[in-house]
């Protein structure tokens, strides 16, 4: 029971845990008066049978005593603890359960011998737990009460019993135990004045933890950069929200989880990188590497590890991580523009060159034509000249429309009327017979700030170049839409035999194509239209099943037009 009282002065055990200090009623004294109302129940079911039982002389009549002794005692447990748990007046409830206390042992003793009764000893435990929940006042309070209790005990048993006790069985005058009690009252009293600072200081510091654990909380969860902690056997112990959105993982999935299973195969060297920082026992610092997402894109991480130590032991790990994808292809356009500018004046420079000689060769031809009018292989030999060089022609007036960029003449373009033209003029298209054209505006009123003209140059390319992939089988589909309330998308998407995976990267590129006669200039000028307008052009491509073309362009102010 001293244990008892001593847990319930401290709060239990498990005070030193924040989830135990927030189911406290009212901090430790509330607390230590429902633990003390339990270990009064402990008490009674435990030391008041022996207490009886144990007695050469036990007679019907205190086994009667014992029964009402326990109900007493249950009934009165249950009131307190509902009193203590109302979280009013403690101070007085503590000095009520004490008082109470000290007459069920007053009256057990009465009942069973007075000051030989075993039930005396119980008075010790009184003024300790008083001591220990009351400090000094009351260790003194419970002690007085004891003391003045023992000394009235043969009267109370002789008017009880009619017949005076037998000697007290301790040996001691109620002097000798007057003192011993208020000597245990008083170092109870010390002892509960310690417990009570050391729970004090006890519980700020778990406030301080606690809060320190929530700052640390809501930092990383905050943090646009992804957290992944690992302990010393390689188990993950934590995913803040960046962590889990950039690798597709939840950390409820994968907490406890060691790294071979917690990251899966397209993280595998993400999981060799924190693996054999943590085996070594060294960090990593600025490490890229190629991860794949959920939907098996490419995933461009830096990720930077830093060991976790206690005394110089190692703790576990945390691994710091960026999303570097976006970067990465920022980079690429960036150099992807410069070789574009360089090509460029290069091209400008040749386009100039071979315009001066064609035009002296074709004409020379045509006369020649005129004038000699040939026949036979002479005659097919001339048309073929000519048509080389009508080619050639083409072909420098593709590079020159490359190579010098015209200005943008910028005007409000209403995107379903601009496509709404333009599908007329496709359905004119003998190359469109036979095949299923569809245009699905998403919705209406979707104006852009662009070249009229030069936009129409870009739709007429990738609608032109899907009518060749396609080969007059298949469905065109042309659809536009609203991307995050200030952008425009349009989608190409065709049924042809798609481009493959090892090609898909290089569409765009100045001069490669994949058609017979192409100059691969067409998409490269429509990306660049593109560009200069602040767009994206990107291609989605399945082999067997078609190519979706994606544009993307800013709004003039917001995507959507305000409905009359």
């Amino acid at each position: 029971p001293s244990v008892l009282a001593a847990r319930a002065a401290r709060g239990g055990p498990a005070a030193s845990a924040p989830a135990a200090a927030s189911r406290r009623p009212t901090g430790p004294l509330a607390h230590g008066l429902v633990t003390l109302a339990r270990a009064r129940l402990l008490v009674a079911a435990l030391a008041l049978p022996l207490g009886f039982l144990l007695r050469p002389d036990s007679t019907p009549a205190m086994h009667e005593t014992l029964l009402w002794s326990a109900i007493a005692v249950a009934t009165l447990s249950v009131a307190f603890e509902l009193a203590a748990r109302g979280r009013r007046l403690l101070t007085l409830q503590t000095y009520a359960q004490l008082a109470a206390d000290l007459t069920l042992v007053t009256v057990l003793a009465v009942q069973t011998g007075g000051r030989a009764s075993p039930f005396v000893l119980f008075y010790v435990l009184v003024v300790i737990t008083g001591g220990l929940l009351l400090r000094l006042a009351g260790g003194l309070f419970a002690a007085a009460g004891a003391g003045a209790a023992y000394v009235l005990l043969p009267a109370w048993a002789a008017r009880a019993s009619g017949s005076w006790p037998a000697p007290d069985a301790l040996g001691l005058s109620p002097g000798m135990l007057v003192a011993f009690v208020i000597i245990v009252g008083v170092l109870a009293g010390g002892l509960g004045r310690r417990v009570r600072t050391a729970d004090d200081d006890l519980e700020r510091t778990t406030q301080e933890l606690a809060r320190v654990r929530v700052d640390n909380d809501v930092i990383l969860r905050q943090l646009a950069t992804g957290v992944l902690t690992v302990d010393a056997w390689g188990t993950v112990a934590y995913l803040n929200p960046a962590a889990e959105q950039v690798l597709g993982l939840r950390t409820a999935q994968v907490r406890g989880r060691s790294l071979a299973q917690a990251l899966p195969e397209r993280l595998g060297l993400l999981r060799q990188v924190v693996a054999d920082s943590l085996e070594r026992g060294r960090a990593r610092s600025r490490v890229e590497l190629t991860a794949r997402t959920e939907r098996g894109q490419e995933l461009s991480l830096g990720v930077t590890t830093n060991l976790l130590r206690h005394e110089e032991a190692v703790t576990g790990l945390v691994a710091v991580f960026q999303d570097l994808t976006e970067v990465r292809a920022m980079e690429r356009r960036v150099r992807r523009s410069e070789t574009l500018a360089e090509v460029g004046a290069l091209a400008a420079g040749i386009a100039h060159e071979l315009r001066n000689g064609l035009n002296p060769i074709s004409g020379s031809v045509e006369y020649l034509q005129r004038e000699l009018r040939p026949e036979g292989e002479n005659r097919t030999l001339m048309e073929l000249i000519v048509k080389e060089c009508a080619r050639l022609n083409r072909f420098v007036s593709d590079l020159l429309c490359y190579a010098r960029e015209r200005e943008l003449v910028l005007e409000p373009v209403d995107l379903d009327e601009h496509l709404g033209q333009l599908r007329d003029e496709v359905l004119r298209d003998p190359r469109v017979a036979g095949l299923r054209v569809a245009f699905e505006p998403a919705e209406p009123g979707a104006r852009l700030k662009a070249d009229r003209e030069q936009l129409r140059q870009v739709w007429l390319n990738l609608i032109n170049n899907a009518l060749e992939a396609m080969g007059g089988r298949g469905a065109l589909t042309v659809r536009w839409r609203a991307v995050a309330g200030s952008r425009a998308l349009v989608e190409i998407e065709d049924q042809g035999p798609g481009i493959p995976p090892e090609v898909l990267p290089r569409v765009g590129e100045p001069f490669f194509t994949t058609k017979n006669g192409g100059t691969g200039l067409g998409v490269a000028i429509a990306q660049r239209i593109v560009e200069r307008h602040g767009g994206t052009l990107g291609f989605e491509s399945v082999p067997g099943r078609g190519t979706v073309a994606r544009v993307s362009l800013p709004a003039e102010t917001g995507i959507l037009a305000e409905a009359a």
